[in-house]
């Protein structure tokens, strides 16, 4: 119904030794579901199994090879769920740190950031991902979406790492002080204006302020 090959179901059940025996068979490495793309990798690092993924990798397994319906990378998926050790091990294998979903552009240290995984989120800056890349879709920055959801050490480790505080949407120039302020976030917002984040800038399309969007929302 979806295409899963026994390597695929090996490896999303963390077997070590089916993995090995099948690979040693001559499995194919890369091939995954067809409805999805996703390959034996891709749901190893999905579900934090180390082992399969370092055996896959070791063996010759296409590290950034990702997803058919979106893009997303093992590291990409890895970062998502907090795998701190699989998103080491990739990195440290020569992924790409800053490829992401080809839908949207959201790339391993923007999903980190969003879900609030802090410890992914340091790896990644401190192994050189782009602190201040961008969706594609909107321009939402690694910054932007842990405002956004009120992950307060996570956007802390990124003003102290040079993230640029006052970057947003490039939809609308929402910045990281705007949609914290418009989310009620009180502690981000005191974080980002004592880090100097600009106070009145607003947005392009209308030119509201994080004042008047926290008082439009009532956040007292």
């Amino acid at each position: 119904d979806d295409g899963s090959t026994p390597l695929f179901v090996a490896a999303l059940q963390g077997h070590l030794e089916v993995v090995q025996f099948l690979v040693e068979s001559g499995a194919n490495k890369d091939q995954g579901r067809t409805n999805n793309g996703a390959t034996p990798l891709f749901i190893a690092a999905q579900k934090g199994h180390l082992q399969v993924v370092r055996f896959l990798v070791e063996c010759g397994a296409n590290k950034d090879q990702g997803q058919t319906i979106d893009g997303a990378t093992p590291l990409f998926m890895a970062a998502h769920k907090g795998h701190l050790e699989v998103v080491r091990f990739l990195v440290e294998s020569g992924a790409n740190k800053d490829q992401g979903r080809t839908s949207n552009g959201a790339t391993p240290i923007f999903i980190a950031a969003r879900n609030g995984h802090l410890e992914v989120v340091r790896f990644l800056v401190e192994s050189g991902a782009k602190k201040d890349q961008g969706r594609t879709n909107d321009g939402a920055t690694p910054i932007f979406i842990a405002a956004e959801q009120g992950h307060l050490e996570v956007v802390r480790f990124l003003v102290e790492s040079g993230a640029n505080k006052d970057q947003g949407w490039t939809d609308n120039g929402a910045t990281p002080l705007f949609i914290a302020a418009q989310n009620g976030h009180l502690e981000v917002v005191r974080l980002l204006v004592e880090s100097g984040a600009s106070k009145d800038q607003g947005t392009a399309d209308n030119g509201a302020t994080p004042l008047l969007i926290a008082a439009q929302r009532r956040h007292l």
